[in-house]
């Protein structure tokens, strides 16, 4: 009776054993490298595919300075329409007399003397009333920048037209002049037919005096009322 013949184990040994083994591991390694380039090639080809439209949005920003500068052009506009209302400059001139160089000493002199000539007359003096100053005030600082006398204002102004929108209802008179102290100013009123009655009236009870001057020459104007 013949032996056995040995397995295949046995024959192989230990060293065949790990011969095939290892010989497996590296067709699985190849395998494992070889699909995943496989799947990274079609990736790629695919990202390289997808890359046009990526870049499509470029010209988009690329116009957006072109948007931004379009602004520019409207601004320039927007500035010439509020060019119109710098043509309020002339009214804002009728507003300059309130700047005006007043000689308050002269103001309340010509007041004291006015007082002293009602006193000879027997007339109660006269008590400053700061509309009827404001009034006068405004006049005389006209005349001093225009250089001119008279009772009729620059812009057409009468008297208790000027009066009434200084808050004063009771308008009498008003006197005015060019040059000289208060002294003189109020002599040659004093000497004047008309402007000495328009002085002396008792029945007149406010003054307001305004002296705007022009360089060295005050201008003269004093509204009178009966309130």
């Amino acid at each position: 009776m013949t032996a056995p013949r040995p397995g295949l184990v046995t024959r192989l040994g230990p060293a065949g054993i790990a011969a095939i083994v290892a010989s497996v591991l590296v067709v699985f390694g190849l395998g494992a490298m070889i699909l995943p380039a496989l799947g990274d090639g079609s990736g790629s080809s695919g990202a390289e595919r997808a890359a046009p439209p990526a870049s499509a949005p470029e010209p988009a920003s690329s116009s957006a300075p072109t948007s931004s500068s379009a602004p520019a052009p409207s601004s320039a506009p927007a500035m010439a329409s509020s060019a119109p209302p710098v043509s309020t400059a002339p009214a804002a001139t009728r507003t300059t007399p309130v700047s005006a160089n007043f000689n308050t000493d002269y103001e309340d002199r010509a007041v004291q003397l006015i007082n002293n000539e009602r006193r000879k007359r027997r007339c109660d003096p006269l008590r400053v009333d700061g509309r009827l100053r404001t009034a006068a005030r405004g006049h005389a600082a006209d005349m001093a920048a225009r250089d001119f006398t008279g009772s009729s204002g620059s812009d057409g102004s009468d008297p208790a037209g000027r009066v009434r929108a200084a808050g004063y209802t009771a308008f009498a008179n008003e006197l005015t002049a060019k040059g000289g102290d208060p002294g003189d100013t109020v002599k040659r009123w004093v000497r004047g037919d008309n402007t000495h009655a328009v002085l002396v009236d008792c029945g007149i009870t406010s003054i307001g005096a305004g002296v705007a001057m022009r360089g060295r020459t005050p201008y003269w104007t004093v509204d009178i009322g009966r309130a």
